[in-house]
């Protein structure tokens, strides 16, 4: 019997690892390492091990790995499965908790929870598994992975994080920074640094404020300019290039969400 291929991304922006695998048999020996992990199963019945808790799961299933437990997940008997694996540094899960606790953490603080069967966290994994496989903007993976630990986070906190009154001004310069710099591949690290905001708060307040999140604000913008240049009859691959795009078929796609015809029946129906 054959083992499926695995497949490994890593993005540039984050300290992260996916792994995916479709229909694989592969078998591992209980072990840990000292990545945070969180994965969910895709199809097939797995036996899942960790520390002394020891489960079935499948489709919807999310499992959740602390640094260092000792674990184990393999498909049943002689059949497959298929599965996606996240794998994140500690140090910037310390930070988020920081972020939002307020408290200085110096270490990662571990998640009570090893499994879960909930629907919205699984459609969420999911949600942001594509964006890293589809190698979307650094903005977006960004801003999604902080977007999900965040609501990960804030779901095993046992008090409410404090509130914090954000001033307006920390935001407009988060929006000045991303309107003048549309045509490039910004980062959430760097648009913080320019606001003087946290990862988390500025993610927050930027959608509390403005009614849409950084990255949405900044491809709005881009698909804006496009239209300018594509009323002037500049070459469509160039559009793409020039303000940034990963590819034109990204630029495609991003362009018809917006304005909801593609970019060539736009320039040539004006």
């Amino acid at each position: 019997m054959t083992n499926s291929e695995t497949h490994f991304l890593r993005p540039p922006i984050l300290p992260f690892e996916l792994r995916y695998s479709n229909n694989s048999n592969a078998c591992y020996k209980k072990h840990s390492h000292p990545e945070f992990s969180i994965g969910v199963v895709d199809s097939g019945v797995s036996e899942y091990i960790n520390q002394n808790s020891k489960q079935e799961i499948s489709i919807g299933s999310t499992v959740i790995i602390n640094p260092e437990t000792v674990h184990s997940c393999n498909p049943k008997l002689r059949t497959k499965w298929s599965y996606k694996m996240l794998f994140v540094e500690p140090d910037w899960l310390t930070q988020l908790q920081t972020s939002i606790s307020g408290i200085k953490h110096t270490k990662f603080q571990p998640f009570q929870k090893h499994h879960s069967r909930c629907p919205t966290l699984y459609q969420n994994f999911q949600s942001l598994a594509k964006i890293i496989i589809e190698n979307e903007s650094p903005l977006l993976v960004e801003e999604s992975a902080i977007t999900f630990f965040s609501t990960l986070i804030l779901k095993e906190c046992k008090t409410k994080p404090p509130r914090h009154i954000i001033p307006k001004q920390a935001t407009h310069l988060a929006y000045q920074y991303i309107s003048d710099n549309i045509d490039k591949n910004i980062s959430i690290s760097e648009i913080a640094k320019e606001s003087g905001l946290s990862h988390f708060y500025l993610i927050h307040s930027f959608k509390k404020q403005y009614g849409i999140t950084p990255h949405a604000y900044q491809m709005m913008m881009k698909i804006n300019k496009a239209k300018t240049l594509l009323k002037k009859g500049n070459d469509i691959a160039s559009i793409a290039t020039d303000l940034g795009f990963t590819d034109q078929s990204h630029f495609h796609r991003h362009f018809k969400s917006i304005v909801a015809v593609t970019p060539k029946k736009y320039k040539y129906h004006l």
